[in-house]
């Protein structure tokens, strides 16, 4: 076989494993939209505190995240900006880490300073059958509009246009 038709094939297998991993998650991504979450009392890791989760009224924006995930810091650090910045109101970001113990949580919490609120919902993460972080929820009135998974280069804007 040629250089060229092995290129092909390595790019062929390539695409395949790509969408392999995309379509579920995109499939997930779109039945979620639309979905009303019912109101729970969680509990707040950086308040120590139970929290109404989505809030009652008005909109809300929640990020899956973990320590690990490099795209996740990045995510919350965006999201920090434009809560410094007056964009979005603190109190309307929920940050909840589907993969880790809560004392690897609250270690990471102790270092890292985001103006968020980190709650535990495991209702929630098997419900919304979330499996990919970063996964960020846009929320209107307890109604999920919008979900997305992985990276997103205009999530940002999305999430300081909720709140205009």
């Amino acid at each position: 076989m040629n250089k060229k038709k092995m290129l092909n094939v390595v790019y062929l297998i390539f695409l395949g494993v790509l969408l392999y991993q995309l379509i579920p998650r995109t499939l997930n991504n779109l039945h979620s939209e639309g979905k009303y979450l019912p109101s729970v009392n969680t509990y707040n890791l950086g308040s120590n505190v139970e929290t109404l989760f989505p809030p009652a009224n008005g909109n809300a924006i929640t990020i899956f995240w973990a320590t690990w995930c490099g795209p996740c810091k990045l995510e919350m650090n965006r999201l920090r900006s434009s809560v410094e910045e007056g964009k979005i109101p603190q109190d309307r970001i929920f940050a909840i880490n589907p993969f880790e113990t809560r004392d690897v949580i609250q270690k990471f919490l102790s270092q890292e300073k985001f103006p968020f609120q980190f709650i535990e919902a495991p209702e929630l993460i098997k419900e919304l059958k979330v499996d990919v972080t970063p996964t960020t929820l846009f929320i209107e009135s307890g109604k999920i509009t919008k979900r997305s998974s992985g990276l997103s280069l205009i999530g940002i804007w999305k999430a300081e246009w909720l709140f205009r």
